[in-house]
Formats: C-alpha cells, structure tokens, sequence
C-alpha cells in the first residue's frame, strides 16, 4: 500500500513509510493527502479541522518539530538498547 500510494522511503533504513495522513471520504475519495517530513508535519488539530469541515479541506497548516535534547537522548538509547542499522 504504501509504494502504491507513493509514501515508500527506499533509502531510510532498507525502506519505510514516510510520515503520512490520508482523508478519505465516505464515497472512498481522498479528501486530504499530506505526504510529511520528519521536521515538518501536520499536527493532529489541523487534522480535526479538517474532519470537521464540511467543504473541501484544502490547505493545511503544518508545523516545524525542532527535536528537544530530550529526543536526541531517547534517540540515543533506542540506538543502544535496538542497536544501530
């Protein structure tokens, strides 16, 4: 699904999803696609926003995540306690 829905990230890791928010519509159309970063994404009261529109949901506000020292340090560990790839 996701190399059909173009959100496949050959290079990260051996390949993963990008970070993604699909909204599809009750007649199974896509209302919204944001295909994200990792630094930029769009936060989930946007998202609500846009379930509760009633029109199209157009654009969506998305927000800069500057990792805090804290990330960086789980980071760390996650690294150590899975090992590095």
């Amino acid at each position: 699904m996701v190399q059909e829905w173009d959100v496949y990230n050959a290079a990260e890791k051996g390949g993963i999803a990008k970070p993604a928010v699909f909204i599809v519509g009750p007649d199974c159309q896509v209302r919204f696609r944001s295909v994200d970063s990792v630094a930029t994404r769009v936060p989930a009261a946007e998202i609500v926003r846009i379930l509760q529109s009633t029109n199209e949901a157009g654009q969506a506000r998305r927000r800069r995540y500057i990792p805090s020292p804290r990330d960086f340090l789980r980071a760390i560990g996650n690294a150590f306690r899975l090992g590095i790839r």
